[in-house]
């Protein structure tokens, strides 16, 4: 994918003419576009050139309103030329798209701000090329101005506390002011409740600032019968050497509380007060440090929660999200003759060093890491589904999921620093098997200690707060409860995990009732507190508990590939396989959940290979070599933007890739990760089979952290092509490899025969 570099340029594939013709169709155009170099334009060709007419140029564009339809044109463009136009640098306002043939910019805002962004515009045959920068401001829409307070109705000791949290939307201004009918409430939230128990709930408010008008509340039950509970769910993430705060509230029980650390420890600088359970102090050491606090009230009653604390580098060091101690050189880096030892059918917990790259890779697992015989020597893989989104790994990387050839999943420990792993709970079974979940496990966003799964029509999940004792399954929702969803006999033949968002709110998934993959005519979505919402790809029928219901705005009809839910939970992205009512997209297709809107990249929308998702953002690389990588909103799906990453001189395919991205943030500006796969030997470029990770903000930069040490023949998907995924902290990468065919064979000899019987393990590379 090559970028322009100048503001004007005339392709050297062009016919044989004269460099005055040349001159004078890029000037005429310009000047009919932007008003600029007519002065230049030589009139002794004007009579022999049919020149675009466009009338009405414009160089600023109207503001726009939140929730309020935008419609605007670059220009009018009469003539017979032809145009093309595209967003080079920034970005549109959320929810705005651009016509790439006619320059209109049109859509709904759905997200206050100023933005910037430059438009360039190409003209055919002459393939003059001009850019313009433009300024937008969306304004806040006071009438969609959303509260919500959390936590909802809660129970509380008298004379507790519990703090109150406000979530106010499509406003700039996030500012509130709290009240309460009884007791007292502090100008963060905190709500200290009477110290006598009250027949009726005290009523919690909530007033935005800047929308008086906008309001939420909440009650609150004061009694002496709640007991002690530890409120808290998480500590957010700390910087090293700068200043660290964090609140610890509890409920229940007879305050005041008294709080200590019961196991493991605190970042060095930080200190937990006793009194006011308030962690604070200046960290001096980067790492993950998990503790356990424990409260206690004034009856010795106690509670306990697990908490792990992440600290990284101040900006400019190593690690995320700029990652400045690895290298986005294109220098061609041919695999060592013979990969760095990591033991053969025996080596987990072995860290090397890669000796081009300078990461350090441990190997997670090895031909014992599960000894019963019938699995023993059994290859294992980062993702049996051979999917690089899921979220294998916890909030603070400390725990991980990896999977065998068996569709059996493992939980394993993790220490971030040490980087020495250890599977979880095998001592607590009489077999050899220890703690197995369903493979589909995907990791909370919310907190580091849930697992949920995936498993027939149900979800479930599994706590890990307790690292010395296994936990059990436990219901969150079943797609066949609900008379809206799937019908209450309904019989899943095939399905597949859409995920959860980053709020644990929602959960996507796929189903068919009649074959495998493929067949699947069932889109469901699942939001906490409202139910279920289904699309049926087949006849296009929206239905549900919440939601609009009815037919989708399209005709397209499809069966279902997979499917996947946007990080926002506000899209299931739909991977079509047959089309079953012409006229069909290339697909996929953008679904916004409890709606009849579907998106789509339309014909021809460079929307082929493989992808990733982020919040509101859909990132694919169009097809082998890697050479048109693009991100597009879900909203506007068939306005795409180049992430511009300059290829590597000498780069041939095959060249393929499968991306991650679940170290996502809400602006979907942090790079993506991906793993590449050629059986080209030797490497004609760089990037070949190797972990890399790609800017997503257009700059064009790509990092790169490690050989996968594939030999890119496996008879196993996911280690064939070194399926992996970072972590949500974007500190590690884990992936699958047969380790260049060292690490013996699946039938328990120390050789194999690679592309046939050659083992695979699970690898975690450091990414700095």
């Amino acid at each position: 994918m090559l970028r322009a570099k100048s503001a004007i340029f005339v392709e050297a594939k062009h016919r044989k003419t004269t460099s005055t013709l040349v001159s004078f169709l890029a000037s005429a155009i310009l000047c009919t576009l932007f008003t600029v170099g007519c002065s230049s334009i030589p009139n002794t060709l004007s009579s022999s050139i049919s020149a675009p007419a466009p009338r009405n140029v414009v160089t600023s564009l109207p503001d726009g309103i939140v929730g309020t339809s935008y419609d605007s044109a670059l220009s009018n463009i009469g003539g017979t030329s032809r145009f093309r136009f595209s967003v080079t640098q920034g970005e549109l306002p959320s929810g705005l798209g651009l016509n790439s043939q006619t320059g209109q910019i049109s859509g709904t805002p759905t997200q206050a701000g100023r933005f910037s962004f430059t438009i360039a515009v190409v003209s055919e045959p002459a393939r003059a090329f001009r850019e313009h920068g433009y300024n937008v401001t969306v304004r806040p829409c006071a009438k969609c101005v959303t509260l919500q307070i959390t936590p909802i109705t809660p129970s509380v000791a008298p004379g507790g506390h519990i703090q109150f949290s406000a979530m106010l939307t499509d406003t700039g201004n996030t500012a509130v002011n709290w009240s309460a009918s009884s007791g007292t409430i502090s100008s963060t939230g905190l709500f200290t409740a009477p110290t006598h128990s009250a027949s009726k709930p005290v009523v919690v408010k909530a007033t935005s600032v800047a929308h008086q008008g906008v309001q939420a509340e909440t009650s609150v039950s004061i009694t002496n019968n709640t007991a002690l509970v530890i409120q808290t769910a998480r500590v957010p993430p700390a910087v090293s050497n700068e200043p660290y705060s964090a609140v610890l509230t509890a409920t229940g029980g007879h305050p005041p509380y008294t709080w200590t650390i019961s196991s493991g420890s605190l970042p060095a600088g930080v200190k937990l007060n006793s009194t006011t359970g308030t962690l604070s102090g200046l960290p001096t050491r980067t790492g993950t440090f998990a503790f356990t606090v424990r409260g206690s009230d004034t009856k010795a009653d106690t509670a306990q929660r697990t908490f792990s604390l992440p600290v990284s580098g101040t900006q400019g060091s190593c690690g995320p999200p700029t990652y400045n101690c690895s290298r986005t050189d294109l220098s061609t880096v041919q695999l060592p003759q013979t990969p760095p030892s990591v033991g053969n059918l025996i080596g987990a917990n072995t860290i090397v060093v890669d000796p081009d790259f300078h990461n350090r890779i441990v190997r997670i697992t090895d031909a014992r890491t599960n000894p019963n015989p019938i699995f023993v020597n059994r290859t294992f893989v980062s993702s049996s589904s051979g999917s690089a989104d899921d979220n294998l790994w916890n909030l603070d990387s400390t725990l991980f999921l990896v999977m065998d050839t068996g569709s059996n999943g493992y939980p394993f420990s993790f220490n971030p620093s040490t980087m020495q792993a250890s599977r979880m709970y095998v001592s607590n079974f009489p077999s050899t098997n220890g703690l197995m979940v369903p493979s589909s496990g995907i990791w909370s966003r919310v907190d580091p200690t849930l697992l949920y799964t995936f498993s027939g029509t149900s979800i479930s999940k599994y706590n890990f707060s307790d690292r010395t004792k296994p936990p059990t399954a436990e219901p969150v929702f079943k797609f066949t409860s609900s008379t809206n969803c799937l019908p209450s006999q309904f019989t899943s033949t095939w399905s597949s995990n859409g995920g959860v968002s980053a709020d644990d709110k929602t959960f996507g998934a796929a189903f068919s009732n009649s074959g495998n993959q493929g067949t699947g005519t069932y889109a469901v979505a699942y939001r906490v507190g409202s139910g279920c919402t289904m699309l049926n790809t087949q006849t296009g029928q929206v239905s549900g508990d919440w939601g609009v219901k009815g037919t989708i705005n399209i005709p397209d009809r499809w069966t279902i590939h997979n499917v996947k839910l946007s990080k926002d939970g506000n899209w299931l992205i739909i991977v079509p396989t047959n089309c079953t009512a012409a006229p069909c997209s290339a697909g996929p297709y953008y679904w916004q959940i409890g709606t009849t809107n579907v998106t789509s990249c339309g014909q021809g929308g460079l929307c082929s290979g493989h992808w990733t998702e982020g919040y509101s953002h859909w990132v694919n690389c169009n097809n082998s070599p890697m050479a048109n990588q693009v991100i597009r909103s879900f909203a506007v799906a068939a306005s795409a933007r180049s992430v511009g990453n300059d290829l590597p001189s000498g780069i041939v395919g095959p060249l393929d890739q499968h991306q991650s991205w679940n170290n996502v943030d809400p602006m979907d500006s942090v790079p993506f990760f991906s793993t590449t796969w050629s059986n080209r030997k030797p490497f004609p470029a760089a990037w070949f089979n190797e972990i890399i990770a790609v800017a997503a903000d257009g700059s064009g930069k790509t990092w790169r952290f490690a050989h996968t040490f594939i030999t890119g023949n496996s008879q196993i998907f996911s280690t064939q092509y070194a399926i992996g995924t970072v972590s949500q902290d974007g500190r590690f990468f884990i992936f699958s490899s047969d380790w260049m065919g060292h690490l013996g064979s699946e039938s328990g000899t120390a050789s194999c025969t690679i592309g046939t019987n050659c083992r695979g393990d699970v690898f975690v590379v450091e990414l700095k």
